[in-house]
């Protein structure tokens, strides 16, 4: 073993290199790749630092982006009637823009509108914007020259007075819901136009209600002109009221399975079921033999009572048989929507307290019909109204319940027994519904 190694194979700190070890430490050590890493720090140091550079800029542009630029509510497609008055400046759009929640940042709009030399192609009109648009999205709209002097607004079935405000006032299509507000409770001034509301100025049956407006608003979707008012949008769906009555009391009943007093079905729904083996036509089904002792105005009322109780359009007239059956006995609606409405609670679930104000729309504590409607009800609903289910009506329902409130349930009993048990079956789906509702309301403020 030569005297300059150890047993490892290692020289000694003590050993001198010899022209022999340093080309072989050279050759296999790293010494010999100096020069390369000479080379390649500079560029590894360069290449680093444009990651740190580049991660900050994103993460910059991305709070930007969030925070001034991008849509309020990225992938929402419904319209909002945005209008731009005739000598309003591009900071007042600005603002506007950012009052109907179209814009993240009024600030950004109006530089990114100067910076583009587009102040000029500002003009009046209606604009039909969402609030799934960018910032870039909603300048290029407003500058395209695509203005129109319409709006549409779309009222949906079981909607309050308050709810049609709330959404009026979002469109930009009244100037407050305040305004909207003192209109509803101000029949005097509509009696003229709508025979709806004369009939009920000389019943004398306005005193009272809530809003005397509540009912005679037709849920459906219009056009009106964007310079239109309050007052003229209101006589727009008054108009629309009187056309939906008419043709309600006017058209044919719709034809169904009916009993007589024994309980044997006498028609059915396809006269063909009827023929015989010999191939002769059925004649076709009779009128519902139903007669209704509820005049127009009461027939509203119940209507309303029906598009807030019943989750769906199949059950519609199911609903209303229940409640002309509780009528004909002279038991009380105990309608949970009716005890609802003048508190202005949205929830399934309400309390012992809730259930048992006293008012005059509490079914739970009045005989009878409500004071007034509790919405303004789809022509659907004013059917159902007027033509219950004549098999529930033979059978004697008399109690309804909701089910599973996600899929629009309606679970009916004949007897009190089984609607308590059908009310202990699905009371904690509505809890939880009500708790999701919640949470999702306290999010969306």
């Amino acid at each position: 073993m030569p005297r300059n190694r150890s047993p490892y194979g290692r020289r000694h700190e003590t050993d001198r290199y010899t022209q022999r070890t340093l080309h072989r430490d050279r050759e296999f050590g790293f010494y010999w790749y100096a020069w390369l890493w000479k080379a390649a720090r500079p560029l590894l140091v360069l290449l680093c630092s444009l990651v740190v550079v580049l991660g900050i800029f994103a993460r910059g542009w991305t709070m930007v982006n969030e925070r001034l630029l991008m849509a309020v509510q990225p992938g929402s497609a419904d319209t909002v009637d945005f209008v731009i008055e005739k000598g309003d400046s591009a900071a007042k759009i600005a603002l506007n823009l950012e009052g109907q929640q179209l814009v993240r940042n009024p600030a950004i709009f109006r530089y990114i509108v100067q910076f583009r030399g587009l102040t000029s192609k500002l003009q009046a009109g209606n604009y039909p914007l969402t609030r799934g648009m960018t910032v870039w999205d909603v300048v290029d709209k407003l500058t395209e020259g695509s203005a129109s002097n319409e709006r549409t607004i779309t009222i949906i079935p079981g909607w309050t007075i308050d709810d049609i405000a709330r959404y009026l006032n979002r469109q930009g299509a009244v100037k407050g819901e305040a305004e909207f507000l003192a209109l509803a409770n101000d029949g005097e001034r509509f009696k003229d136009t709508s025979y709806r509301m004369q009939d009920a100025a000389q019943k004398g049956t306005m005193e009272g209600r809530k809003y005397q407006l509540e009912g005679y608003l037709a849920p459906d979707t219009y056009r009106v002109y964007s310079n239109a008012t309050a007052e003229d949008i209101v006589k727009r769906l008054l108009s629309q009221t009187d056309s939906v009555i008419d043709q309600v009391f006017t058209e044919p009943p719709p034809i169904e399975v009916v009993r007589d007093e024994a309980g044997n079905i006498v028609t059915a729904d396809d006269p063909e079921e009827d023929a015989d083996a010999e191939g002769e036509e059925a004649e076709p089904a009779e009128e519902i033999p139903f007669a209704t002792t509820l005049d127009r105005e009461q027939t509203i009322i119940l209507a309303s009572i029906i598009e807030k109780e019943a989750g769906r359009k199949a059950d519609y007239r199911r609903v209303s048989a229940v409640f002309h059956n509780r009528l004909e006995k002279g038991m009380r609606l105990e309608s949970d929507a009716t005890a609802a409405y003048p508190l202005g609670i949205r929830r399934i679930v309400l309390t012992a307290d809730e259930l048992m104000s006293a008012n005059g729309y509490n079914t739970y504590t009045r005989d009878g019909l409500p004071i007034g409607p509790i919405c303004n009800p789809s022509k659907a609903a004013l059917t159902a109204a007027l033509y219950p289910d004549t098999d529930y009506i033979y059978d004697g329902y008399l109690y309804f319940c909701a089910g599973d409130p996600d899929k629009g349930e309606t679970v009916f009993a004949k007897t009190k027994d089984e609607h308590q048990e059908n009310v202990a079956k699905y009371r904690e789906l509505w809890v939880q519904h009500d708790q999701r509702q919640a949470r999702a309301e306290a999010e969306g403020n």
